[in-house]
């Protein structure tokens, strides 16, 4: 055979290859090629439980997104979480005031069609939290059928899910699905969602993103095991600004005294009974676990504190009334007014009022007496440097009415500018009639129960190391 004939021979038998491929593949014009959607694969590094929705930190090698955790992204992680917390008591001050929405709220649209312009009066439903925060827990949920798996930022402040997706049918649709996108023309059991109380929805956020979206019923998968058929969830297909690269918001939070969310609300699907659990370490997983599986996993400790009712219907309120550093213990007083303390999954650091941070820091810095100080990070004002040095052993608890607390000693302080530096990971509020809140860094390794019918909240030590 000589040069010639050889690479013709070559050629057929390439030629031949793709024909017999393309076989396999569907062509013609309209056709939808979806990517075939799998689970985070987590690394053989990762410890976590065998079952129950995984908990992952967004900066861990557990992560889905690769992203490492440096100077600068823990002084990224303080500033969104400032940002969160000034929204939070924005929305808090607002409706103890009675006062209307804030200029920029989220408003609908009538008709449930896409124009922009045309918009009601601002609806008093605040679906959506209006800061996402650091994002800084993620956990993975299935949509549709089949299952296309999203990673959502767990967040107890908000009571709505939703997730990025793209509205198309038929050859509007692209011919390469992005798998960060969820499609509902892809899904066998998709439907509209009834248009109460929100067909479509707009919610601008204080650092000028937004999400645009309208409600989508379909089947979601929980726990790659439990599927609820027919839940209602926000399909956001515009969007501009840092979400922090989270594909949408898991919402465990109450919702509205005035509307019945029923199929809005994760939680309801489950007797409105859940429990998670945050990992300590960025090299491990925690957990959440929904109605007979969270009494299961997270068993009752014995001590409960109740859930009161405050200023925000869609925060989990709780009386806290002391926390012991060392052996000080430091009052927190009650004016006798509406409770001022939220458990929120989406906030990192727990604030303070004044005269208790005050307190604390001073106790802490005589603890620290015998290391070096170093420079604040952001909010984090009381900060040592470690380098040549064992971590210190703080004791600390929170006392809630009728529960002691005994945090883990990584919830005490926290690393930052240097993983040899470390701070107290508490911080003060701006203004004293600002909400006390309990952040997510100081509910690592606890399970934390959330008992809405029986009005209660049972935390004890978790096993999510």
């Amino acid at each position: 055979m000589n040069g010639s004939s050889a690479l013709m021979a070559i050629a057929h038998i390439f030629f031949c290859y793709i024909l017999f491929s393309s076989f396999n593949k569907p062509f013609g014009y309209g056709a939808i090629v979806a990517e075939k959607s799998k689970s985070h694969t987590i690394p053989s590094i990762c410890s976590g439980p065998e079952t129950g929705l995984r908990v992952v930190h967004k900066y861990g090698p557990c992560s889905p997104f690769g992203l490492n955790r440096t100077a600068a992204t823990s002084s990224q992680i303080l500033v969104q979480d400032e940002h969160r917390v000034h929204v939070l008591n924005s929305r808090s001050h607002k409706r103890r005031t009675g006062g209307g929405k804030k200029k920029g709220g989220g408003r609908r649209r009538t008709g449930g069609g896409k124009k922009k312009g045309k918009e009601e009066a601002v609806t008093e439903l605040d679906l959506l939290n209006d800061s996402i925060g650091a994002a800084n827990y993620l956990v993975e949920v299935g949509f549709g059928t089949p299952a296309k798996y999203f990673n959502l930022a767990l967040d107890t402040g908000s009571y709505i899910t939703w997730v990025r997706c793209q509205r198309c049918t038929g050859s509007s649709c692209p011919q390469q699905h992005n798998e960060s996108l969820y499609y509902p023309s892809s899904s066998s059991t998709s439907s509209n969602a009834p248009c109460y109380p929100l067909c479509t929805y707009t919610q601008p956020y204080l650092d000028h993103s937004y999400a645009i979206g309208f409600f989508v019923a379909d089947t979601v998968s929980i726990e790659h095991e439990d599927e609820i058929p027919g839940f209602v969830f926000l399909c956001s297909d515009e969007q501009a600004g840092d979400f922090g690269k989270a594909d949408g918001i898991l919402g465990l939070g109450l919702g509205s005294a005035s509307v019945d969310f029923g199929s809005y609300s994760l939680t309801s699907m489950f007797d409105n009974v859940f429990c998670h659990c945050l990992p300590t370490s960025d090299k491990s997983m925690g957990y959440v676990y929904f109605g007979d599986k969270a009494h299961e996993k997270c068993p009752f400790s014995g001590s409960y504190t109740p859930l009161l009712t405050g200023s925000d219907p869609s925060l989990y309120f709780v009386n806290l009334i002391a926390i012991t550093i060392g052996q000080t213990r430091v009052e927190i007083s009650s004016d006798g007014s509406s409770p001022r303390a939220i458990i929120d999954s989406g906030t990192v650091i727990t604030r303070l009022p004044s005269s208790v941070y005050s307190a604390l820091r001073t106790e802490f810095q005589r603890l620290m007496s015998g290391y070096p100080s170093a420079l604040p990070d952001h909010s984090l004002d009381t900060c040592y440097n470690l380098e040549g040095y064992n971590d210190p052993e703080i004791p600390m608890v929170l006392h809630f009415e009728n529960l002691d607390v005994s945090l883990d000693q990584a919830a005490v302080t926290s690393k930052g500018n240097g993983r040899s530096q470390v701070c107290l990971a508490f911080a003060e509020k701006e203004n004293e009639d600002d909400l006390t809140i309990i952040g997510n860094h100081q509910q690592q390794n606890l399970n934390i129960l959330y008992n809405i019918p029986d009005q209660r909240v049972e935390i004890g030590p978790g096993s999510c190391l």
